[in-house]
């Protein structure tokens, strides 16, 4: 039977492998977490931050269990050069958790035994014995080697809890891993898919490009966007030159009272002949619509070229 021991805001709970909860708990709770979870060792080592000593932990921690590679590692700095290193397997404490009925969206915080148990030297909880040995590491001991202990049941509540919290992933990395291989598969039935309809919008674009291009061919289409554009502008300058002819010859033939002998048009010029010798009464009407002609009278006839 474990203890939990309550205060205003949370309840106190040292985890261990026996813990099971005959009565579920419905308010936060702070678990301290017992040796039996963990692996804890003070090292001398050449480095000034604590992250710089999580590093070299996994090769330390080889001498000490062949688990390195599924293990999480956190680092207390105690003095220059020496530190307090723990190492613990997330799935185990996960685990633990759940068998021992704790739900887990209860869970305040996660403690170390070994920095929290400090002013206990020896104590028992659920049938277990605990003590502080060389070195001042928090371990447990077999029962019949200690007489006397402190009942930790009693005196969890005077425990005021330090700044070091465990750091752990409260979820089964198995459903992880099986979450994870679930979005694989759906992200490659995606690329699959997408695949697939590339492919078939490649199928259906070719026909029709090798239509496009023959339809080219049979009507002397322009093969590029350039030479289509020069084509069109080529077209549009001469739309731009017949409706200036045409306005121009318009405009020439509302003259009633000037009579016209003859008309011809030369690429960008107009030739004009009247039957007439007044030079000035022809130069001042055509001056009105056209800047650029040339007037020679001759006898009776005055014959006009207006470039256009």
């Amino acid at each position: 039977m474990t203890l939990v021991s309550s205060n205003k805001k949370t309840k106190k709970l040292f985890l261990t492998t026996k813990t099971k909860l005959s009565n579920a708990i419905d308010t936060k709770l702070d678990i301290i977490v017992s040796p039996e979870f963990y692996w804890v060792r003070k090292f001398e080592i050449p480095v000034k931050t604590e992250a710089q000593a999580k590093d070299v932990l996994p090769s330390l921690f080889e001498d000490i269990t062949n688990e390195t590679s599924s293990l999480t590692y956190q680092v207390k700095r105690l003095e220059e050069n020496l530190f307090l290193c723990f190492a613990f397997n997330n799935k185990k404490i996960y685990e633990a958790i759940k068998s021992s009925g704790i739900l887990v969206s209860n869970i305040a915080s996660i403690y170390f035994a070994q920095n929290e148990c400090v002013d206990y030297k020896c104590f028992k909880i659920d049938g277990l014995c605990f003590a502080y040995v060389s070195d001042n590491i928090l371990v447990k001991i077999p029962n019949v080697l200690i007489d006397e202990c402190v009942d930790f049941v009693g005196v969890i509540g005077n425990i005021k809890l330090s700044s070091m919290r465990l750091q752990i992933k409260l979820y089964n990395d198995l459903f992880n891993t099986k979450l994870l291989y679930t979005f694989y598969f759906i992200f490659a039935v995606l690329i699959l898919l997408n695949i697939a309809r590339y492919v078939d919008f490649t199928l259906q674009i070719e026909p029709l490009e090798d239509k496009i291009e023959n339809i080219k061919r049979v009507n002397d289409f322009p093969n590029s966007m350039i030479q289509a554009n020069s084509i069109l502008n080529d077209f549009e300058k001469k739309i731009r030159v017949e409706k200036q002819k045409r306005e121009a010859i318009s405009y020439i033939l509302t003259n009633q009272r000037l009579s016209l002998k003859s008309f011809d048009m030369q690429n960008d010029e107009i030739i004009l002949e009247y039957q007439t010798s007044n030079k000035n009464e022809v130069q001042l009407f055509l001056n009105k619509n056209f800047k650029n002609i040339k007037i020679t009278t001759v006898k009776n006839l005055t014959k006009v070229v207006v470039k256009l």
